[in-house]
């Protein structure tokens, strides 16, 4: 049901949902990512020796980018808090991968797939209010 507090999703968050596939492509050649990479859940502390290294990082950063992409995709509701939180997860992690590539290409495309998740969540962010985007 649409309320007075629901409001379509900006065309800007909208058109990530094709970028989100180039990031994760790129993400996956630069830094040889492998289809399945495993997460250790058998102790809090258990995540701590993988945080450290380039591949876990492109890891975790595809499965953010992965969630982006469900959230801006047509028909998907989401709350505009939930985009703003998950490009500032992905801001930091795209800083560091860009600074870790090795082709020049790969990295100013992260530049500008980052800069597009700037603007969206810009966009979606609204007054500051939580909002239900659809």
């Amino acid at each position: 049901m649409i309320t007075e507090e629901d409001r379509p999703k900006p065309p800007e968050l909208v058109s990530l949902y094709a970028a989100t596939a180039e990031a994760f492509k790129t993400l996956k050649e630069e830094f040889q990512v492998p289809d399945t990479y495993e997460l250790m859940l058998h102790d809090i502390d258990a995540a701590e020796p993988f945080l450290r290294s380039t591949l876990d990082i492109a890891a975790i950063t595809m499965r953010k980018i992965q969630a982006l992409r469900w959230v801006t995709k047509p028909g998907v509701e989401t709350a505009n808090d939930v985009v703003v939180t998950l490009a500032a997860d992905l801001l930091r992690a795209l800083d560091y991968l860009v600074r870790s590539c090795d082709d020049e290409t790969k990295a100013n495309a992260l530049i500008k797939f980052k800069n597009q998740v700037v603007f969206a969540a810009r966009r979606a962010g609204g007054d500051g209010d939580i909002a239900r985007l659809r």
